[in-house]
This record gives C-alpha cells, structure tokens and sequence, in this order.
C-alpha cells in the first residue's frame, strides 16, 4: 500500500464463546453436525446434537457453516475450537472456546444474521460468555459491528457480498 493511503476497512469480525468451566470434547461438539464420529465418542457432557438446525457441517479440520446460495463465499461462518486461546487442529479437546469468524466484507448481510443467531442460542443454553477480544460482546453489539463494517465499504462503493466484494485481494 503506498503511504498515505487509506486503509483497507475491517472485513472480518470473530466472536469467541469462551467456557466459563471445563469445555467440550471433540466427540460433544462433533454432535453439532448432527452425527457423531466413531473415533470420538462423545462423553455427553455438553449437548451440541440441540444445534443442528444451526447447518454446522465439518469442513477439514474445522467447521462451518456452508452458503446455501451462490451469492457470498462458499463458508460464511468459520467456527474453530480453542485451548488456551488459540485455534487447534486435529485436538480432541477439552476446549476451552469456541471462535465463530464472519466475513462481512464477502457476504450478503443476511448472513451475519445466521451468525448473531448461532452465538445468541449457545449462549443462551451453554455456560459461555460471548467474546470480541476485548471483553464480553451482545447480540446486539455484534449486529452493530456488522452493520458499521457494511457501511464502511458501502462509502467507498462496494456493497457487501457482491461480486465486486469478491474480487477484493486482502
């Protein structure tokens, strides 16, 4: 970037739902897909099989939740186990947090939506606190964030989720 130029504005935003005791194995939160995985078995501490409305799916070492059009990137919403702090692959658990990453830049806002949706019904049924980083974020917040990072790239001409968003190199 030459000097002086403006920045690039946020494009992302990640909320972690960080357990306030011991948290889930593998085995409980692969339930979220609504399987389980033979290698895993889930200990049935945490009851993860009560989201699969919530379209968690596998995806590599992690999960997400797939678009269900072809409008925005192809995963909109990341979710990554945590053990102290930070994202682990290939772990069995137990984790400590949970971290859900949204691209707002490269989706349509309604997507966030889903996300707000996801963070407020874990919340509400597991004993975490919703994270921005900085201290303990609301539904409400996270709504906020993303509107002002919509609104950001709507002042320099690109509407969020759209091809021209796409085509963005961050």
């Amino acid at each position: 970037m030459a000097p002086g130029a403006p920045l690039a504005p946020q494009s992302e935003i990640a909320v972690d739902l960080l357990f306030d005791g011991p948290g889930p194995t593998f085995g409980d939160l692969f339930t979220i897909t609504g399987h389980e995985n033979p290698n895993f078995p889930p200990p049935r501490q945490f009851d993860f099989a009560q989201f699969t409305d919530l379209q968690v799916s596998q995806i590599g070492d992690y999960f997400g939740v797939r678009a269900l059009g072809d409008v925005g990137e192809d995963i909109p919403i990341w979710l990554f186990p945590l053990v102290a702090g930070r994202i682990v692959d290939h772990h069995p658990g137990r984790f400590d947090g949970l971290r859900f990453t949204y691209s707002v830049l490269r989706n349509p806002l309604s997507r966030g939506d889903h996300l707000v949706h996801m963070i407020d019904r874990l919340a509400a049924s597991l004993p975490v606190t919703p994270s921005d980083g900085s201290g303990p974020v609301t539904a409400k917040r996270i709504r906020q964030d993303i509107q002002a990072i919509a609104k950001d790239w709507a002042a320099r001409g690109i509407d969020v989720g759209s091809p021209a968003a796409l085509r963005i190199d961050l």
